[in-house]
C-alpha cells in the first residue's frame, strides 16, 4: 500500500469519525446507530496504519490479493448492516401497525361515547319539554 493511499485513507477515516461525533453532539444521530460507523472508521484507520495486518490475514486465509480480502471484509460488514437495518425496519413497522390499531380502537370508543351522550341529552330535553 502506497504512502499516499495510506494518508488519504487515514484522512478520510478521521474526517468521517469527526463528522459522526459532531452529529452525535448535535443530537442528529443516536449513539446506537453511530456506533457502527465509528467502528468502521476506526477499522479503516487501523488498516491504513498497520497494512501488515492485512498482508498477514491474506496469507493466513489464502487470498490471492490483499484487495480481495478488503473487498470481502467491506461487503461482509455492509451485508451485516443491511440485515440489522432490515430487523429494525420490521420492528418499527410492527410498532406502527400496533399504534394504528390502538388509535382506531380509541377513536371508535370516543365516537361511541359521544353518540351515547348525545342521545341522553336529546332524551332529557324531550322529557323537560313535555313537563312544561
Amino acid at each position: 500500500m502506497s504512502i499516499t493511499l495510506r494518508v488519504v485513507l487515514i484522512a478520510v477515516s478521521l474526517l468521517a469519525f469527526l463528522y459522526i461525533i459532531m452529529k452525535i453532539r448535535h443530537s442528529k444521530m443516536q449513539i446506537e446507530y453511530a456506533l457502527f460507523w465509528i467502528v468502521l472508521s476506526v477499522m479503516m484507520m487501523v488498516m491504513a496504519v498497520v497494512p501488515q495486518l492485512l498482508y498477514w490475514l491474506t496469507g493466513v486465509l489464502g487470498f490471492m490479493s490483499t484487495s480481495n480480502l478488503v473487498y470481502l471484509i467491506i461487503i461482509g460488514i455492509l451485508l451485516l448492516k443491511v440485515f440489522m437495518m432490515t430487523i429494525e425496519i420490521s420492528d418499527l413497522e410492527q410498532k406502527v401497525q400496533n399504534l394504528v390499531q390502538e388509535l382506531g380502537i380509541n377513536e371508535k370508543k370516543h365516537d361511541d361515547e359521544k353518540n351515547e351522550s348525545g342521545k341522553k341529552d336529546n332524551h332529557q330535553t324531550k322529557v323537560i319539554i313535555k313537563k312544561k
